[in-house]
């Protein structure tokens, strides 16, 4: 699973003159860290963009959640989703509600195609996140995220890839689908068997990407 589901950074596409009468019709919103922007028994119809911060998109069930994605900027969501969105920072929005924001799409066909190009993105995430709760077990999961990230978000050194996950022991669990104790266990064995070595708090080096890949289950 990966924490971006788009390539696409929607505020650079929209920094264009041809878009300024639509950015200005945004309405600007900041939420505090941990606060809820959306919860599943909402009924708002908003279209929204990330300005700054990110955001956790999650299922919940009885006692469980189910992470989607992380937003961040420049990343787009409707909140007429059964989702809830929370604040793992401060964030600021840019919303408008859905229909309007329709409108715009009809005069601007080049956006509504990128538009089209994320949502492409994000069903492809959603595929990817049943395959791992379906095939994967947590141990899996895991390996997969940070190969993921190290992949796309790493930073290679002499010694291997530095990993800045930025992300508390929580948020990691919560983002996988397991408890804090057993994320905390796995990573406790990746580091015995020399997948990686913690370097901080939230900051891990990956040694040898061909072994957390192929890290073993518990």
């Amino acid at each position: 699973m990966k924490t971006k589901f788009s390539s696409i950074n929607l505020l650079q596409e929209l920094d264009r003159p041809q878009y300024e009468r639509l950015c200005a019709d945004f309405t600007q919103q900041r939420y505090g860290k941990g606060e809820f922007v959306q919860t599943a028994d909402q009924d708002d119809d908003l279209v929204f963009i990330i300005r700054q911060g990110r955001l956790r998109i999650y299922l919940a069930m009885e006692d469980k959640e189910f992470s989607l994605t992380i937003l961040g900027p420049g990343d787009i969501y409707a909140t007429h989703t059964r989702a809830h969105v929370v604040a793992i920072e401060e964030v600021v929005l840019l919303t408008m509600p859905t229909m309007r924001f329709h409108r715009y799409m009809v005069d601007h066909p080049a956006l509504s195609r990128t538009i089209i190009s994320i949502l492409g993105e994000l069903l492809k995430q959603s595929f990817s996140i049943i395959d791992n709760l379906v095939f994967k077990d947590i141990s899996g999961r895991l390996a997969d995220f940070l190969f993921h990230e190290a992949e796309h978000s790493g930073r290679a050194t002499p010694d291997g890839i530095l990993l800045r996950l930025d992300l508390t022991m929580e948020q990691l669990s919560a983002i996988i689908g397991s408890s804090r104790q057993t994320v905390s266990t796995i990573l406790g064995s990746m580091q015995r068997a020399g997948v990686l070595a913690k370097q901080e708090r939230g900051v891990y080096l990956i040694t040898n990407l061909d072994l957390l890949k192929n890290f073993p289950s518990l």
